[in-house]
């Protein structure tokens, strides 16, 4: 703290393995990012409570809240609605948390668009958990629901194994810089994908062992994989895996199918980045998904935490 001010940052992530079948204790490869979120809290003496949401490219929203954490001032009502809630939420873990509130200006910085589903929510709650001293885990199962892997990846240094067991989150640091890395990049759908409702739609009951246990096996082979068309073979594998779970193609038998390469849909199934390996020129990756119209893309070293 200096000056009255103190301030929290939280990395973004990526779900590299294990999508849905995380929910249900398996495996997952999870990439924290460089890029994040920062919040920053000052003294106000103007409300009770003022919030500021800025991200690239300038303002996300504004809310001045009173000391029932109603907003009596907005420009965007319905996220404002959304952080009350979370904020109540905090408050009833601890009532004494409401004093933290009082004569305070908060601002926060999203470092990346808030539709590309790099953690704008998961990064919040880990934010606010760390200047409030609550129970990150429990504050996501109140609010946006999950598996936790991105509470994991918010405040992590390397790559993680990130595992539920008996509901428990189980967090490994691993070493994932595979000598092919520079040939990973990441493409962004165009499309966000709602995780919440994501989730609720994934029926968890009809899976079974041997799916966990092929999604976990391939997690731990993609780890020590050293050439790129094995782990091309993998990721293929993976997507086979989870589409005849979810009943859906992947991606680039649906969309891509004439691509030199390999594609992994990440996260939710629909929405957001995808995985691309090839052996081929970045030139190559950039114009032909840059035909398809999809200009936001990424290449592995450039986003991972060094």
């Amino acid at each position: 703290m200096q000056n009255g001010i103190e301030s929290y940052y939280a990395h973004g992530k990526l779900l590299l393995s294990g999508e849905y079948l995380v929910l249900s204790g398996a495996k997952a490869l999870a990439l924290p990012l460089k890029y994040g979120q920062k919040l920053t809290i000052k003294p106000n003496k103007s409300c009770f409570l003022s919030w500021e949401a800025t991200m690239p490219g300038g303002n996300w929203f504004q809310v001045e809240f009173n000391e029932t954490l109603e907003a009596i001032k907005t420009d965007k009502t319905k996220l404002a609605q959304k952080l009350a809630d979370i904020l109540r939420t905090c408050v009833t873990y601890r009532p004494d948390i409401l004093e933290l509130f009082r004569n305070k200006a908060i601002t926060t910085h999203l470092e990346f668009d808030k539709d590309w589903g790099w953690g704008s929510s998961s990064t919040l709650i880990s934010l606010l958990s760390q200047w409030l001293g609550v129970h990150p885990y429990h504050l996501l199962q109140d609010t946006f629901g999950g598996s936790g892997y991105d509470i994991a990846c918010s405040t992590a240094t390397s790559p993680i194994i990130y595992q539920l067991i008996n509901d428990a989150p189980k967090v490994e640091k691993v070493e994932f810089n595979p000598s092919f890395s520079n040939h990973i990049y990441f493409v962004y759908s165009g499309n966000k994908q709602n995780s919440q409702k994501e989730i609720a739609r994934f029926d968890k009951s009809h899976i079974d062992l041997e799916s966990i246990k092929q999604i976990n096996s391939i997690t731990e082979e993609m780890l020590c994989c050293r050439h790129l068309n094995h782990f091309g073979q993998l990721i293929e594998e993976h997507e086979k895996a989870i589409g005849q779970i979810v009943q859906l193609n992947p991606v680039k038998i649906e969309h891509f199918n004439d691509f030199k390469g390999y594609i992994k849909t990440l996260g939710a199934w629909g929405g957001d980045f995808m995985m691309v390996v090839s052996e081929e020129s970045e030139l190559y990756i950039r114009n032909y998904f840059e035909s398809k119209s999809l200009n936001t893309i990424f290449k592995y070293n450039d986003i991972k935490i060094s």
